[in-house]
């Protein structure tokens, strides 16, 4: 796998976390036209000056492989059906005299990918790359949404995952080889699920081939799959922005009202449980009469992403 990996990417140190004004620039050309001409409408080609192809770049994926710290979850094998099971590509270690699973063995991973066809996927790239986490929050501040990454590498001629709907907005950058994506019509209703699309998955609105440097956006719920072109695996890095969703509002609202005075546990008499009751309501239309559905759904948001709701820092 080693010499058909390292051929087309760029290197970089390992972890390296540039530092660009925009980091959405870097994936989209075009912030301002991005957010009025395809976010949330329509599945998109975006071909911007610098793509961040430098922040997690194909020869960096070996030497992972080969330092050996790659641990399920997240790091997983998955074919079009279905995942494999960990202990296909994983084995345990001695550390301090404990057996620890679920390491992830670079001869294994290899053998899988080459004999079997299978794709690597890299889960949560975010929480243990330096670069990928630059490249993540910079996107999340600029649209103040909750901003996730994944790496995939398909190998050539194959399907990684079938036709399915994800519950985010994606920006998937590719960093090597070609990836033909088709993606479809958006969800029906608000009653949606993220998962396999096994019926109809609406109208074809975008099939195209995509080349390093290159950048597919696929809005939230659009029905989308992709595969690797050519006989040279095919190496993605996927952003996924997340949106707040109904539960993400009661989740809010019952920490807010959770937050109340200071009543005794066991009131001793009617009038005692009444006058609880009161403070109660009272309490409660003084906290909800300061709230507003877009002050809700912004401190929704900042909640999923850790970050405080002030911050001013969305722009869309």
């Amino acid at each position: 796998m080693t010499a058909t990996m390292t051929t087309t990417a760029p290197t970089a140190a390992p972890n390296a976390a540039p530092t660009p004004a925009n980091w959405l620039d870097r994936c989209v050309a075009d912030t301002r036209h991005f957010l009025a001409a395809h976010w949330r409408t329509a599945p998109a080609v975006l071909r911007p000056h610098d793509p961040p192809v430098d922040v997690f770049p194909l020869a960096e994926l070996d030497r992972l492989l080969d330092h050996g710290l790659l641990k399920a979850p997240y790091i997983n094998l998955v074919q079009e059906h279905g995942q494999l099971p960990a202990h296909r590509f994983c084995a345990p270690r001695v550390v301090l005299g404990e057996v620890v699973e679920d390491y992830a063995d670079a001869g294994a991973v290899r053998a899988l990918i080459r004999d079997e066809r299978a794709t690597l996927l890299l889960r949560y790239v975010d929480q243990w790359h330096a670069g990928v986490r630059a490249l993540a929050t910079g996107v999340g501040d600029l649209l103040g949404r909750q901003v996730e990454a994944f790496y995939f590498l398909t190998p050539g001629g194959t399907q990684g995952r079938p036709v399915h709907r994800d519950d985010a907005d994606v920006l998937a950058v590719q960093i090597s080889g070609a990836k033909r994506w088709r993606v479809y019509g958006g969800p029906a209703d608000g009653n949606w699920e993220p998962r396999r699309e096994d019926g109809d998955p609406g109208p074809l609105l975008l099939d195209t081939v995509l080349r390093p440097g290159e950048v597919l956006y696929v809005p939230r719920g659009f029905a989308h799959h992709a595969s690797a072109v050519g006989d040279a695996p095919s190496a993605h890095l996927s952003l996924t922005v997340r949106e707040a969703g109904t539960a993400h509002l009661y989740a809010l609202l019952q920490a807010l009202l959770a937050e109340g005075p200071d009543l005794a546990d066991r009131p001793l008499d009617e009038p005692a449980l009444t006058d609880a009751a009161g403070t109660l309501l009272a309490h409660y239309r003084d906290v909800l009469a300061t709230i507003t559905p877009e002050g809700l759904i912004e401190q929704a948001r900042a909640a999923m992403r850790g970050a405080p709701a002030d911050s001013g820092s969305s722009i869309a």
